[in-house]
């Protein structure tokens, strides 16, 4: 299965994703959806999305920014300027809440070892302008990344990758955390880890090209 690709027009029409993520371990694509678009303009990407058939977002309780949101529900955009394999990524992950993470992860193995964090980009640094509204079994957001945190490539070229983590049982402790049993890991470009669930693996990462 060849990597994903996105062709943008700046200031162009929406492009939208294949809405069956598949899970991070195989490639086998899930039966709910993750509807996701994304365009550009001279200041952001933007990236609209919903999160589909998730009973149990109304127990995720994450409120604040850069706490470690991925031990609950998310959904994750890495992202990296350049057509190579990504050693040195941004990692953003907002919540049903609308908290936000956003870091700098370096992955010099890209994937063979642990990856590192580099740093975290505070919330009022990383200007990104960002929503998330809960409803009934699903939620849904925008996020629109500014290019000078990303950093922009004089060719257009980008790596990237969109990830979700979904609930999928109730949980009785308030302060749950999701592992490989109770939640699926899903992508957009699955990162074929094996066994157990893995996102950081650039060379899965899809490509981004804006014209």
């Amino acid at each position: 299965m060849p990597n994903h690709e996105i062709n943008l027009k700046n200031n162009g029409e929406s492009v939208i994703l294949d809405s069956h993520f598949k899970h991070s371990t195989d490639g086998q694509a899930v039966d709910y959806l993750t509807n996701v678009s994304i365009k550009s303009d001279n200041e952001y990407l933007h990236i609209a999305f919903e999160c589909l058939q998730d009973d149990f977002v109304n127990q995720n309780n994450m409120a604040i920014h850069n706490n470690p949101l991925y031990n609950q529900e998310v959904f994750e955009v890495f992202i990296s300027p350049g057509n190579e394999d990504s050693k040195h990524y941004l990692e953003i992950e907002i919540n049903p809440n609308n908290a936000l993470w956003v870091g700098t992860i370096n992955n010099p193995t890209l994937g063979e070892e642990t990856q590192t964090l580099e740093g975290m980009v505070a919330h009022e640094d990383a200007e990104i302008v960002h929503d998330a509204i809960k409803s009934e079994n699903s939620w849904n957001g925008k996020l629109s990344i500014p290019w000078k945190l990303i950093g922009k490539d004089a060719n257009g070229q980008y790596r990237i990758n969109f990830y979700r983590i979904r609930s999928n049982q109730s949980h009785e402790d308030a302060n749950w955390t999701c592992d490989a049993e109770t939640c699926d890991f899903v992508c957009w470009s699955s990162t074929l880890s094996g066994e157990s669930p893995a996102f950081h693996r650039p060379k899965r990462f899809g490509f981004l090209t804006v014209e």
